[in-house]
């Protein structure tokens, strides 16, 4: 079988068309499609971003609402947990409840002798016990009173003692000694 010219023709012809089309595909095609797969690899991501960032901003709101709720929060603690500076007005709102509950205050003070810190119950380093003694007058019912008020007061204060003692002048009121310990911010 004796090929002719022609068909020696076609048959280059066709091997030059193949060549081309392989170094076309493999010097166009291919980086075209790497890069285009890549760029797609990194529009997904970006499209992942963009919907997580969507939904954040669509729940600004409650975002907000949430921080508002914090703030709230913390400035309730603020209030239970005077700092040093407002043991003044601690010690005013202790006597405003004694007069409410008819007990007569003789005296209100901050027990220097403070427990040493091996003793002390501190959770943290943000704020320390204060201890106080209040010295008073009243009545059983008085005292009962009061000592309600003081353990629902908005300030975080445990009453650690109790001390009545009877009075041979006026047997209905008593002498009271009540210790106390109150949490301050350092």
């Amino acid at each position: 079988m004796d090929i002719s010219e022609k068909q020696k023709i076609y048959i280059l012809a066709g091997i030059f068309v193949i060549a081309g089309l392989a170094l076309y595909y493999s010097l166009l095609l291919k980086p075209q499609f790497s890069t285009f797969a890549a760029r797609n690899r990194e529009f997904k991501i970006v499209k992942t971003r963009v919907k997580a960032e969507d939904a954040l901003i669509a729940n600004e709101s409650g975002i907000k609402r949430q921080q508002e709720n914090f703030k709230q929060q913390a400035d309730y603690l603020k209030k239970r947990l005077p700092s040093q500076d407002q043991i003044s007005s601690l010690l005013e709102d202790f006597s405003n409840v004694a007069e409410e509950s008819g007990v007569k205050i003789l005296k209100i003070k901050p027990i220097e002798e403070a427990l040493p810190l091996s003793k002390q119950k501190v959770a943290s380093s943000s704020y320390s016990e204060f201890p106080i003694l209040i010295e008073a007058r009243a009545g059983y019912h008085q005292l009962g009173i009061f000592v309600n008020k003081l353990e629902t007061m908005d300030r975080f204060i445990r009453i650690t003692e109790v001390d009545v003692a009877g009075s041979e002048k006026d047997p209905r009121h008593h002498d009271i000694k009540i210790r106390m310990i109150t949490y301050v911010l350092q």
